[in-house]
């Protein structure tokens, strides 16, 4: 064996001792924010057409399609994160996936209301609910645990940058009916406190990088798109609206524009591929605190 050689050795084998020392010392968890538990009242009664979001039938089928796969998506996301939970060590983690778990459920909850309202002004969010109930049972069928904890982790890096979205742009986002309004902004915040709570669950016990920006580009560029475009073409044929090409260009501006949804955070999706990537190199902290004091009057609750 050449001196080469057994410096190389020896130069990789220092390498590994390093990054496992580094390993032990850093805290499983890198969020920057308390995930705070809040129980919310919003009264839904102010939407009284199906139409709800800047004169748009094919905008607000969007959003309402997107607030029916909440219930079930979020139930899942919970579930997932679960499955790892024997194996986390670390205590700040152990509390934060506690606490990812009650502002799901929250979530949940507060859309399963909304989803009730907008079936009595004409929409079938329950048929949005069978199909979310059929591809959900599939999944725990054939995905193995870290599949599914990767999806989580896509889905959460996705809504948190709709989350950053909607709080930097909350004045042109619109959604007209105040509570559903409100409901996106409540939902966007508790989006950012807890966004790198999977990911960090990830990271600790599954660790693959390559598999789960693999899956991010799977479910960003495939998956939820095609899945938004079914549901919403399914809402608005249900009710026989006929969609114009004014809408569909409207349609077109809420999603790709200047300041589109997609458009204006570009670079924040994207950023999932970076080799060191982690939630919490976007820092949303003033944006949510600002956010908390302008919502804190629809807060039922106030965390101690």
């Amino acid at each position: 064996m050449t001196g080469d050689h057994k410096r190389s050795l020896m130069e990789n084998y220092l390498l590994r001792t390093m990054n496992a020392n580094t390993a032990l010392t850093l805290p499983q968890s890198q969020s920057r924010l308390p995930i705070e538990r809040r129980i919310m009242r919003f009264d839904y009664k102010d939407i009284e057409s199906p139409v709800f979001h800047s004169d748009n039938a094919v905008v607000s089928a969007y959003w309402v399609g997107l607030s029916s796969s909440f219930p079930l998506g979020e139930a899942e996301f919970i579930k997932s994160v679960r499955l790892f939970e024997d194996q986390i060590t670390d205590a700040r983690l152990k509390d934060e996936v506690q606490d990812f778990a009650a502002q799901e459920a929250h979530h949940g909850l507060q859309h399963k209301l909304v989803n009730k309202r907008f079936d009595e002004v004409g929409y079938k969010t329950s048929h949005i609910e069978k199909f979310m109930v059929e591809k959900l049972d599939e999944r725990v069928r054939n995905w193995s645990p870290e599949k599914r904890l990767m999806h989580t982790v896509a889905a959460e890096h996705f809504t948190a940058t709709m989350a950053h979205y909607a709080l930097t742009h909350a004045d042109t986002l619109g959604i007209e009916p105040d509570s559903v309004h409100n409901l996106f902004l409540w939902h966007a915040i508790e989006e950012i406190e807890h966004k790198s709570v999977a990911f960090d669950v990830y990271l600790n016990c599954v660790g693959n990088r390559f598999k789960l920006r693999r899956h991010y580009a799977f479910f960003a560029f495939i998956e939820f798109p095609l899945n938004m475009i079914a549901m919403t073409r399914f809402l608005l044929k249900d009710r026989g609206h006929k969609t114009t090409w004014a809408e569909r260009k409207g349609m077109w501006q809420h999603l790709f524009g200047k300041q589109g949804l997609f458009r204006a955070c570009w670079g924040q999706y994207m950023s999932f591929f970076k080799k060191d990537f982690h939630p919490w190199q976007h820092d949303d902290s003033a944006l949510v605190a600002e956010w908390k004091e302008k919502l804190a009057p629809y807060f039922a609750h106030q965390p101690q």
